[in-house]
């Protein structure tokens, strides 16, 4: 009895179920457990990300730790090398066992007044002089408050033949050389100062380059900055509103000038009254002449216009011209070529209107060829780079693939030449020089050379006044202002020096290697506190002081 009753309510049970019901049911149980699925993903991403945050904590913890035990490590290493050279000069030893030393260092311990009653007072004073030096080699001068001794500063060991280097300089016989009259003896004077604290960072990359970027200019009068490539075309920049400026920000040049049908090498510029000029040469032979106009009359996104920038070309070199160098003060300019040549043009000046210069075309006359014969007198040294002398606006220096300087008078063309290596050490490739610059000051010129020196001259005394090794590559651009010097090399890097004292102050990894080249110009704004370089990697990179 109770049996059937049971049976029939489960029955009735079993009634009520209906296959919309049972669909519903899955479903729901799907969505949850879908839902709880997703939660748990979410929660397993959540916890690697906090793995993978925590783990590369623990790798820069890790980094930081083995930087410090480095240092640590050179640290105890300077302190054990300071504390041989103390036990040293405290024994009067010449070699000094560890034994030696740690009884010195043991006894100092035990009794820090031994020492200073031992030695005399006059030791005592050149002692801490010499500490004072080693502690500023350290980093570490201001341990002491007194008066320190000037600082000395240490390069890589380089052949520097000094000032007797005047006594090497053997001219050809064949050639009849006459000195440059100097009005006036100008002294190169190093004044010991500390060098300036003053350091430069990157403040924008302009990419628009396709080949390597062989020359820069600044405009004087605007913020245009134009740059010469391989691409055969010159871009105009501007940087007018460089304060604005982040390495973020997408720049682009604002005209592009097309004339030239191969690779630019070197560009240069002048003003004439309100008229800006620009000069190009590089592979083919001919200078080219632009008129550089400013950003507010050139419309970069509308229609082509019909006019041409360029207003000239000069046509007069048989091969490669390697430079152009602008004179400050006069409508004159230098070109060097690979033809063995130097020659002097004649521009348009303030006594000649830009208009009728543009007519003309042909306006702008050679005035005089200078070149530098070999002893057999067959051919020509081949000029690199060549400066004018600020201090001396009649004269010219020439560098050349040999190993030799020459300062020619403009007007006499009379050559002084000074050569800079001994006898059996001439190598034409290493001992070239690709660049050269001039101070405004003094009668100094830089020179960097393809064996990696850097050589400071004295062009009254025609003589190399020190000869450093500046780079770990050839170096390839120099530029100077004041007391500062920056040379750019083919290792990639801009290194800032002080002339004075002939130190390193700043070092900056700027351009990659492209085909063993890497900085290939430098240049600075005139007014602006910007620094512009360029390499192989087709970059335009501006530093400025922070």
């Amino acid at each position: 009895m109770n049996t059937g009753s049971f049976g029939s309510r489960n029955m009735s049970e079993m009634k009520n179920y209906t296959w919309t019901g049972v669909l519903s049911f899955i479903n729901e149980q799907c969505k949850s457990s879908e839902m709880e699925k997703t939660q748990w993903l979410v929660e397993k991403k959540q916890y690697t990300e906090r793995i993978a945050q925590l783990e590369g904590e623990l790798q820069a913890s890790e980094a930081v730790n083995k930087d410090l035990i480095r240092r640590v490590k050179m640290l105890e290493f300077s302190l054990r090398q300071e504390r041989i050279k103390y036990a040293k000069l405290t024994g009067g030893h010449h070699r000094v066992n560890s034994d030696v030393i740690s009884t010195i260092l043991s006894r100092s311990e035990k009794n820090s007044d031994s020492v200073g009653k031992v030695l005399p007072k006059r030791r005592t004073r050149a002692h801490r002089q010499l500490l004072s030096k080693y502690l500023q080699e350290l980093g570490l001068e201001d341990i002491f408050t007194g008066e320190m001794p000037p600082r000395q500063i240490h390069h890589r060991p380089s052949k520097s033949y000094g000032s007797n280097l005047q006594a090497l300089i053997e001219l050809p016989s064949e050639i009849d050389l006459v000195p440059i009259p100097k009005s006036e003896t100008i002294k190169i004077c190093i004044v010991e100062e500390k060098p300036s604290k003053q350091s430069w960072e990157l403040k924008l990359a302009l990419k628009s380059h396709m080949d390597s970027v062989r020359s820069l200019h600044f405009s004087h009068k605007e913020g245009i900055l134009a740059s010469a490539s391989e691409d055969c075309l010159i871009k105009l920049w501007d940087i007018s509103q460089y304060e604005t400026l982040t390495e973020n920000t997408q720049c682009e040049a604002y005209c592009s000038l097309r004339g030239h049908k191969k690779p630019i090498l070197t560009i240069t510029g002048n003003s004439i009254g309100e008229e800006q000029l620009l000069y190009s040469a590089g592979e083919e032979g001919d200078i080219h002449v632009w008129e550089l106009l400013p950003p507010k009359l050139v419309n970069s996104y509308g229609p082509s216009p019909d006019k041409n920038y360029c207003v000239g070309v000069w046509s007069s070199h048989s091969e490669t011209i390697w430079d152009l160098k602008h004179h400050p003060v006069d409508g004159l300019i230098l070109s060097s070529s690979a033809d063995g040549m130097v020659k002097l043009w004649k521009t348009v000046d303030t006594m000649t209107s830009v208009e009728n210069w543009k007519a003309g075309k042909n306006s702008a006359n050679l005035l005089k060829n200078f070149t530098f014969p070999v002893a057999n007198g067959d051919s020509f040294h081949i000029p690199t780079c060549s400066t004018w002398l600020i201090t001396e606006l009649n004269s010219f220096v020439v560098g050349y693939t040999t190993p030799y300087l020459n300062i020619f008078d403009k007007t006499t063309g009379k050559p002084s030449i000074i050569r800079f290596v001994k006898e059996n050490e001439v190598c034409e490739r290493v001992n070239q020089i690709n660049c050269i610059v001039a101070s405004g000051d003094t009668s100094l010129v830089v020179s960097g050379h393809e064996d990696k020196h850097l050589r400071f001259f004295d062009v009254n005394s025609c003589s190399c006044v020190k000869d450093l090794v500046g780079h770990t590559d050839s170096i390839s651009s120099l530029w100077m202002s004041g007391n500062s010097l920056v040379s750019g090399g083919h290792d990639g890097s801009l290194r800032f020096w002080d002339v004075r004292n002939y130190q390193c102050l700043q070092e900056i990894p700027a351009h990659r290697k492209k085909y063993d080249e890497g900085v290939l110009c430098i240049s600075q704004h005139p007014s602006f506190p910007l620094i512009a370089s360029a390499g192989a990697d087709s970059l335009v990179k501006l530093y400025h002081i922070i």
